[in-house]
C-alpha cells in the first residue's frame, strides 16, 4: 500500500505545480466542509426547526447548483480555470458565513441558495482543470483529488464530532456552540482561497469558439447518457449522506462523536479503494471496476438502515461510501476519457446538473421521512436507485467499453 501511494507522487511526468496548489485548497476548504457537515443539521435542529424545513434548507442548494451549472460552465471555458475557483471559493466561504451566523430562517436559506449557485463550480471546474494539466496521469490525479477530499473532509467530520462537546462549557447553549464551530470552519474554507491565487495564470480557450451548443443544442449522446445515469447516482448518495448525522443521534441512539469518529475511520477503506482503483482499472477494466462498485453499494446503501445497532450499521455505511468514493474517481475518469475535447466542459457541467436533481429529490424526501420516522425507507431508496444506476451504465456503455481488457 506503502509503495502504492508513493507510485501517485513518482510519475514520469511528476504531479503538476497547478494540481498541487488546487489539492492544497482542496485539503483546506474540505476541512471546512467536514465540520459543517457533522454539525449544521444538528444546529438546525436545535433552533427547534423541523426535519422538514431542514430539508428545504439542504434541497435549495442543490437546486441552486442545477440553475447555475451550465452558467458555471460557461463563465469557466470564458474566464479560464484560476479566475473561475477563485471566484467560487470566495463566494462559497461567504455563503456558509451566511447560513450559520444567525438564526434568522431567510438568511439562512439565502446562504443556501447562494452556496448553490457558485459550489456547483469545484465540480465542473475540476474534470477539465485536472484533464489539462494530468497528461497521461488521469487515473491517478483523479484518485489522489478523492483521496484528499474524502481525507480532509473526515478529518474536518471529526473535529466537527468532538468539538461541541469539548466547548460545549464554554457558550450558553448548544446552538451557540454549534455557531461558532462553523463560523471558524467558514473562515477556514475562505482562508482555502489563498493557494489558487498562485496558479499560474490559464489562457482560456479561444472564446470565439466557446457557445452553448454542447450544453443544449449540440448536446451529444454520450452526455445525454452521463446525466442521466448520474440523478440516480445522487438520489442513491443523497438519502444517506444528508441525514448520517441524524441517523446516529436519533435512529441508532448514538452520539454525534460517534459519528465523527465513524467519519475519521472511513477514510482508511476509501484511500485503500482509491489506491487500488487505477491498477484495477488497468488489469480489468475501468467501466467493470465501476459497475461492480455500484452493485455492491446498493446491497451495503441497505445493511446501513436495516439494523439500529450503531456499529453494524456503521460498519456498512463506510463499505457504502468507501465503494461510492472509489467508483466515482473512476467514473471521472471514464467520463473525461469519452466526452469529446469540445464537449468535456458540458459534459461535466450536466452530470453536475443532474446529479444535484437527485441531490434535491433526496433533501426534500428525506427530510420528509425522517419528519414521520420513516428511517428504513432512507437506505432503500438509496439502495434502488443505485442499482439502477448500474443497469443504465451496463445499458449504455457495456457492450462497447467492457469488450477491451483496459479502459
Amino acid at each position: 500500500m506503502i509503495r502504492k501511494f508513493r507510485s501517485l507522487f513518482q510519475t514520469d511526468e511528476g504531479i503538476n505545480r497547478n494540481i498541487k496548489l488546487y489539492l492544497l485548497t482542496v485539503l483546506l476548504i474540505n476541512i471546512g466542509f467536514g465540520v459543517i457537515e457533522a454539525d449544521f443539521n444538528l444546529y438546525i435542529l436545535s433552533m427547534n426547526m423541523s426535519p422538514d424545513f431542514l430539508g428545504v434548507i439542504l434541497s435549495l442548494t442543490p437546486f441552486a447548483q442545477v440553475l447555475a451549472a451550465i452558467p458555471i460552465g460557461f463563465l469557466a471555458e470564458k474566464i479560464g480555470s484560476k479566475r473561475s475557483l477563485i471566484l467560487v471559493n470566495l463566494v462559497v466561504g461567504f455563503s456558509y458565513l451566511l447560513r450559520v451566523f444567525s438564526p434568522n430562517q431567510t438568511l439562512i436559506l439565502l446562504g443556501s441558495f447562494i452556496l448553490g449557485i457558485v459550489r456547483t463550480g469545484y465540480f465542473i471546474i475540476q474534470m477539465p482543470f485536472i484533464s489539462q494539466y494530468a497528461g497521461k496521469q488521469k487515473d491517478k490525479e483523479y484518485s489522489f483529488s478523492s483521496i484528499t477530499i474524502y481525507s480532509s473532509t473526515a478529518f474536518g467530520n471529526l473535529i466537527g464530532g468532538f468539538l461541541p462537546v469539548l466547548l460545549a462549557s464554554l457558550f450558553i447553549n448548544e446552538t451557540s456552540t454549534y455557531r461558532t464551530i462553523m463560523v471558524w470552519a467558514s473562515l477556514l474554507i475562505i482562508l482555502g482561497t489563498i493557494p489558487l491565487f498562485f496558479l499560474k495564470k490559464d489562457k482560456p480557450a479561444d472564446t470565439r469558439k466557446i457557445s452553448l451548443s454542447p450544453y443544449l443544442k449540440g448536446i451529444d449522446k454520450n452526455t445525454v447518457r452521463f446525466a442521466g445515469i448520474e440523478f440516480f447516482l445522487g438520489t442513491g448518495f443523497g438519502f444517506l449522506l444528508f441525514y448520517m448525522n441524524i441517523i446516529f443521534v436519533y435512529y441508532y441512539k448514538s452520539t454525534l462523536q460517534a459519528y465523527g469518529t465513524m467519519s475519521a475511520v472511513l477514510i482508511i477503506p476509501i484511500v485503500i479503494l482509491l489506491l487500488a482503483g487505477p491498477s484495477l482499472a488497468k488489469k480489468y477494466n475501468g467501466l467493470k471496476i465501476i459497475l461492480i462498485t455500484r452493485i455492491l453499494s446498493s446491497l451495503f446503501a441497505v445493511f446501513t438502515i436495516i439494523t439500529t445497532n450503531a456499529l453494524i450499521g456503521a460498519s456498512a455505511y463506510i463499505i457504502f461510501r468507501s465503494l461510492i468514493g472509489a467508483g466515482t474517481s473512476l467514473w471521472l475518469s471514464f467520463a473525461s476519457s469519452v466526452a469529446t475535447k469540445r464537449s468535456r466542459t458540458a459534459t461535466s457541467a450536466w452530470l453536475e446538473i443532474t446529479f444535484q436533481i437527485g441531490f434535491i429529490a433526496a433533501a426534500l424526501g428525506g427530510g420528509h421521512l425522517i419528519a414521520r420516522g420513516s428511517y428504513p425507507a432512507l437506505g432503500i431508496i438509496s439502495g434502488v436507485s443505485m442499482v439502477i444506476a448500474f443497469l443504465l451504465t451496463y445499458f449504455f456503455f457495456g457492450k462497447k467499453h467492457l469488450s477491451s481488457p483496459a479502459e
